[in-house]
Order: C-alpha cells, then sequence, then structure tokens
C-alpha cells in the first residue's frame, strides 16, 4: 500500500525536526541512539513513534485528570496516529544528518 504524501504528514515532519533540531537536548538524545548510530531507519523510526505518541497519551491523560475532557481528546485525536510512514521520514532525517556528521 502506497503513502499518500499530504501536506499535513508533510508538515508534522516538518514541525517535528524543526523543534527537535533546535532544542539541544533532544538533537543530542536522538542522534546519540543507538538505532540512528546503525544507520537504521525502521528501528529509529519504532522508537521516535513510541517515545512519541507515550508522551502525547500522558499529556493527554493529566488533562483529562485535571477535568479537561474535551482538550484531552483533541490532544489525542491531532497528535497521536501519525503513521509509520511519518516516523520513517523523521528517521531517515536524522540519519542523513548522523551520515553527514560522521562522513561515512
Amino acid at each position: 500500500m502506497e503513502t499518500i504524501n499530504t501536506p499535513a504528514l508533510l508538515q508534522f515532519v516538518s514541525d517535528y525536526t524543526l523543534v527537535i533540531d533546535n532544542t539541544e537536548q533532544a538533537y543530542r538524545e536522538v542522534m546519540d541512539k543507538e538505532e540512528t548510530n546503525a544507520k537504521n531507519v525502521s528501528g529509529l523510526s519504532d522508537v521516535l513513534r513510541n517515545e512519541f505518541e507515550t508522551y502525547i497519551s500522558e499529556v493527554a491523560e493529566r488533562e483529562n485528570e485535571l477535568g479537561h475532557e474535551a482538550g484531552a481528546l483533541l490532544i489525542s485525536q491531532l497528535l497521536n496516529g501519525w503513521g509509520s510512514w511519518t516516523f520513517d521520514q523523521i528517521a531517515k532525517h536524522y540519519i542523513g544528518l548522523k551520515t553527514e556528521e560522521t562522513g561515512a
């Protein structure tokens, strides 16, 4: 099945990498991951997707516990479920940067 590269998917990739690229600690964490160093796109994609979706779920749960049900649902609906293609693109971005960084 071919993924349709919608503007929303591309914007998500752009926004995600913009934030991580410009947050020193987050950038170092991604660049130092075993999967990044091994240039393992699918492995890095899975790790980044799991970390992101876990974080978003935690934020949504906190909002729900504070009585902000609609906000929690919106956070979850809008920020989870981007699919593997999206995180594959993010992983390729960081593996490309690692390749440039190491010259290999």
